[in-house]
């Protein structure tokens, strides 16, 4: 491999890799050794391909500096890669917002003197990786040695091996490189730049066709059954984010972590499912099946998925208001496409929710304080409240008042210092999301209301054998995973004057407590709590109903 060759193939690498570091996630060091493998080999096939043509080689070059510099400037000015939120705005983007855009974010001095010094790096790449040997040389040296000798021929052999060896190793190199990304793997893998514009291209072209299979689902809901304003409850769906069970004071944790939930319980007031599940370890998935009627094991008819369970309620004339301290419509318009992006575009925004918050803020309790006003509690209302719980890193999801407790607290001689005090965050901070919940159930408290707490799915708090914090990500199903991260939380809360009014559904809950559920089945529980039937209503999912049948998800029912 000649020097200039060699360059190319760690330049390119370089830039198209190292935008995968840039992730803001706690496998970020992972997207980037995966994206570094996966761009060697691009770069291995670039270089051999172009290894005979310098036009191809400058054509590459640019390609790769012009996608290194879009990905870092969208990073460093709106926090995020090139994403199919950004695409998508550059599809849709006039001339006259182009003009507006470049004036605004291009034309000044910093931005200026990046791109200048953009365009001075790749000049010098394009005059480095580019570079040949003069002709004299080449001629010169065909008769420099007009015959060989042993040691010439042994060093001649010697050249020919190991160049079969490195032949052999970028081959090596290239396979798995290449198939990395299609490999099913226990840990996310980066995306280089090439992949990652490609992937959001293709998400773009299959989201705007699923936007419109939505529209027409929208259009196509009946109600046949709605209750008069008066006799309706306020529903409230909220979602937690990481939580695991089995770190809740509620499912037997020693350490007092759920005090209120606790409390509600004693009081009669809340039920607590013992067997809920979630069919994904991702919160876009799990909000995917939240707030729509898709089923994890394929059941429902084909376009089941597209109607949105808001939408329902708002066929079924409720004020359903959407609380998000994750993801705001705001932040990203119709175009965010982070987590509930199909919640966005304003034609189905505008039949799912007259609400929608416009900021989040550090901590869920001072989210739920901000927003407690705006509240529906009225009759006929449903609020859904989707927090951030104990998110990853824990640590940042409490106050410093809530640092209730301490590395010394938790009695594990299987972990050390740091990890003790790891699990003390993450305690702490589903000791602040239950404060938190608390607070919602407060501002329902003298309502007739019923609200649910699911959590979107759990997290490995170093609870067994593999000693691993966080989640795997992949179709990982060790008990230990399924035991942590798919068994979820899910309550009901009702108010006292909801279980004087609706003694019936009271009765059903309690009965139902010990029922395998899956979350996915979620929105049927609400449209039974609500009173709403409707033309896609499904009553084999609602768990309240008396034909409801159990479906198989990742955890068999044992």
């Amino acid at each position: 491999m000649k020097k200039n060759d060699l360059l190319f193939v760690i330049v390119a690498t370089l830039l198209m890799s190292v935008p995968a570091g840039y992730e803001p996630h706690h496998f970020a060091k992972t997207l980037f050794a995966t994206a570094t493998l996966n761009a060697l080999a691009y770069s291995l096939l670039m270089m051999w391909a172009s290894r005979w043509s310098n036009v191809v080689r400058d054509l590459l070059t640019t390609l790769l500096v012009v996608l290194f510099a879009v990905e870092t400037f969208t990073y460093v000015r709106f926090g995020s890669r090139f994403d199919p939120g950004i695409l998508t705005l550059v599809l849709q983007t006039s001339g006259k917002e182009a003009l507006e855009f470049a004036q605004t974010y291009l034309l000044k001095p910093w931005p200026i003197a990046a791109l200048a010094a953009t365009i001075a790096f790749l000049l010098l790449l394009l005059r480095l990786v580019t570079g040949r040997k003069p002709k004299s040389a080449v001629a010169s040296s065909r008769y420099l040695t007009p015959g060989l000798g042993s040691s010439s021929r042994r060093r001649e052999r010697h050249e020919r091996t190991k160049q079969r060896v490195l032949l052999a190793v970028g081959m090596l190199v290239v396979a798995v490189g290449v198939a990395l990304p299609f490999i099913r793997l226990p840990f996310p893998v980066g995306r280089n730049t090439l992949n990652e514009l490609a992937s959001d291209i293709r998400f773009v072209a299959d989201k705007h066709h699923e936007i419109e299979d939505m529209e027409r689902m929208l259009a196509n809901i009946r109600i046949s059954r709605s209750p008069k304003k008066e006799e309706a409850p306020v529903v409230v769906l909220v979602v937690g984010e990481s939580f695991n069970k089995h770190h809740a004071s509620l499912y037997g944790y020693p350490l007092p972590t759920t005090p209120c939930l606790d409390n509600q319980r004693a009081s009669g007031r809340l039920v607590v499912f013992s067997r809920a599940t979630t069919p994904t370890n991702a919160t876009a998935s799990a909000m995917r099946y939240i707030f729509s009627l898709k089923s994890c094991n394929s059941r429902s008819g084909e376009q089941q998925p597209y109607v949105l369970m808001p939408a329902v309620f708002r066929k079924a004339n409720y004020d359903v208001r959407y609380f998000d301290n994750q993801y705001t419509r705001s932040s990203g318009g119709s175009l965010d496409y982070s987590c509930g992006y199909f919640l966005n575009p304003q034609p189905i925004n505008s039949q799912c929710f007259s609400f929608r918050n416009d900021t989040t803020m550090a901590f869920d309790a001072d989210f739920v304080s901000h927003y407690a006003a705006r509240f529906g509690v009225q009759p006929k209302s449903l609020n859904i409240i989707h927090l951030m719980g104990q998110h990853f890193d824990a640590r940042q999801r409490y106050p410093e008042t809530f640092a209730v407790f301490k590395a010394s607290d938790i009695k594990r001689n299987d972990l050390d210092e740091q990890e003790r005090q790891r699990v003390a965050d993450y305690d702490n901070a589903t000791r602040y999301n239950d404060h938190a919940v608390g607070l919602i159930l407060q501002r329902f408290m003298h309502r007739d209301a019923v609200v649910v707490y699911l959590s979107d799915h759990g997290e490995q708090v170093y609870d067994g054998p593999n000693h691993f914090f966080g989640r795997y990500f992949g179709d990982d199903q060790t008990p230990e995973t399924l035991d942590n991260v798919f068994q979820v939380p899910f309550v009901v809360w009702y108010s006292d004057i909801f279980a004087h009014r609706h003694p019936a559904l009271v009765q059903k809950l309690r009965s139902a407590a010990n029922k395998p559920f899956c979350i996915d089945d979620v929105a049927y529980l609400l449209f039974h709590l609500a009173g709403i039937d409707f033309n896609y209503n499904q009553p084999q999912r609602d768990i309240l109903d008396a034909n409801y049948r159990w479906h198989a998800s990742k955890i068999s029912d044992e």
